[in-house]
């Protein structure tokens, strides 16, 4: 498709979508909705049929919800090509590095394969990894190794080299979770002129939460030194780089790393009275951020992008709201598996909802 037209189609194909996000309304609405409403309202009851146990349902829900996200992804890549394609397809590598992490895991503790098998997710080709072939592999080295010749090598090669230096799997974690950022800022920087500026600021703030998020537990959760933690950073964000990172690992209370964040971080998470309460804020700040990208950039790329960050976040608060209800766990409990603040707004809402 011509430059221009793939740019309009995926411009009208990015606010169409974007119907789909949810309010705050809607939210409330489906917090207070059954669980039979929910699966009827979101084209779910198939995975309700045969009363499967709690566990096997939750698993199937979260399937359902990621399949549909990969068939709103193929939709937003069809007119793309180059970098553009290259950097929405990168996106989208996340949900198969939770297969890898639980390749590894089961590794780790000798599972047998039929176990580890019946915790991966069906993913399109284009990202899947060789579950048969690395399922075969000696030990956690020879499956990294085996994947340096993939499109996933820029993640394996240093998850290798932290394994062999480290030999834990807590950093092995975190090292392919940081190089999967560092992958997705290098192929930002390989965009187009018109698409590189928006996209480093929509990527560049989905970095900084997700420093953040380290930041507060590997240093008041897990409690890592200052430097075991800042190695564990990424120190191109948007506003959180190298040296306001350095400064932040090196503070001892929540409180003070707030009133050290820049001006519209700081302002949304004040208050917040322990790391939870301050993800909880930080992931609606991202949100506000994430929005503005989809409603107000030029860059067609950007807009896809924002909407997948977006849908990603919704479908996670729905799957967070199946998962609380099959549990029975409390309203307020719900709130903050789901993301969602911790009181209702005064104003009450007619029940319904809308199909994924």
């Amino acid at each position: 498709m011509p430059f221009p037209a793939a740019q309009t189609y995926l411009k009208t194909r990015a606010s169409i979508m974007a119907r789909r996000l949810f309010s705050a309304e809607q939210l409330e609405r489906m917090l207070h909705a059954s669980l039979d409403d929910l699966a009827s309202a979101f084209a779910l009851r198939e995975i309700f049929e045969n009363n499967p146990s709690p566990a096997l349902l939750n698993r199937a829900a979260e399937r359902a919800l990621i399949h549909t996200l990969m068939l709103e992804l193929a939709v937003l890549l069809r007119p793309l090509e180059g970098s553009a394609r290259n950097i929405l397809i990168h996106w989208t590598r996340k949900f198969e590095l939770y297969n890898l992490k639980a390749l590894i895991r089961g590794k780790l503790h000798q599972l047998p394969f039929e176990q580890i098998q019946s915790d991966l997710y069906d993913l399109p080709a284009m990202i899947r990894l060789p579950h048969d072939k690395l399922l075969r592999t000696e030990n956690i080295l020879e499956l990294l190794r085996s994947l340096e010749r993939s499109t996933f090598a820029d993640i394996a090669r240093q998850a290798r080299q932290v394994y062999e230096e480290k030999n834990e799997p807590f950093s092995l974690d975190a090292a392919i979770d940081r190089s999967y950022y560092i992958g997705m800022l290098r192929r930002v920087q390989r965009a187009s002129p018109t698409d590189q500026h928006p996209l480093l600021q929509l990527v560049g703030t989905l970095i900084d939460q997700q420093n953040l998020i380290w930041l507060l537990r590997y240093r008041f959760s897990y409690l890592l030194s200052p430097s075991e933690s800042y190695y564990l950073l990424i120190p191109f964000g948007r506003h959180l780089r190298r040296e306001r990172l350095k400064r932040l690992v090196n503070l001892e209370r929540l409180e003070l790393v707030i009133e050290q964040l820049p001006e519209g971080l700081r302002s949304c998470m004040e208050g917040a009275q322990n790391p939870l309460d301050a993800e909880r804020r930080l992931a609606l700040e991202t949100a506000v951020q994430t929005r503005k990208s989809l409603r107000f950039s030029q860059s067609a790329v950007t807009r896809s992008l924002a909407y997948l960050v977006l849908r990603e976040m919704d479908l996670k608060r729905l799957y967070a709201l199946i998962q609380g209800k099959t549990l029975k766990l409390s309203e307020p409990l719900i709130r903050i598996a789901a993301d969602m603040p911790p009181h209702s707004p005064e104003q009450t809402f007619p029940s319904g909802g809308n199909r994924v």
